[in-house]
């Protein structure tokens, strides 16, 4: 009977200890350019995004910073993770080419959709819509086609 105590008591610890609650998460989303992403997460409810990347792979560097808020969640596939919808607000900072090779600051607003899986794996992966309106320059950066596919790692 101790034998059996034991080992229920050792299962538990070692479930557990793999069964983690993932705060941060760190990827690399692919759209009109390249970036490099990072997620704090308060809860299960909301996080912080933030983006630092290049528009347009034309040397034109920006950073967002997303609040975002998971509206949705579904169990379709239990065996590989978790669906989720996720949508955000936030603002974006960067360098611009404008008017014929002149380089200039760049203020705007930034909207978050996301549609993904979070794999039992601590990995996320989600295709994205961020429509992005710039206030300087007659730029609108993405405009209204900002698609990009994330995936991310969560430690």
């Amino acid at each position: 009977m101790k034998k059996i105590l034991l080992l229920v008591v050792a299962v538990v610890f070692a479930t557990s200890a793999f069964a983690q609650d993932y705060k941060n998460s760190i990827g690399l989303r692919l759209g009109y350019g390249a970036e490099l992403q990072y997620e704090r997460h308060f809860s299960d409810k909301n996080y912080l995004e933030l983006n630092l990347g290049l528009n347009g792979f034309a040397g034109d560097v920006f950073l967002n910073g997303l609040y975002n808020w998971n509206c949705c969640e579904w169990n379709w596939t239990p065996k590989a993770g978790k669906w989720f919808l996720s949508a955000g607000v936030g603002a974006s900072v960067g360098m611009w080419h404008y008017d014929e090779n002149k380089l200039g600051a760049q203020v705007g607003v930034a909207g978050n959709v996301a549609f993904g899986i979070r794999f039992n794996k601590p990995v996320t992966l989600s295709l994205d819509y961020r429509p992005t309106i710039y206030f300087l320059h007659n730029a609108w950066g993405n405009g209204f086609t900002g698609f990009g596919l994330t995936c991310t790692y969560n430690f």
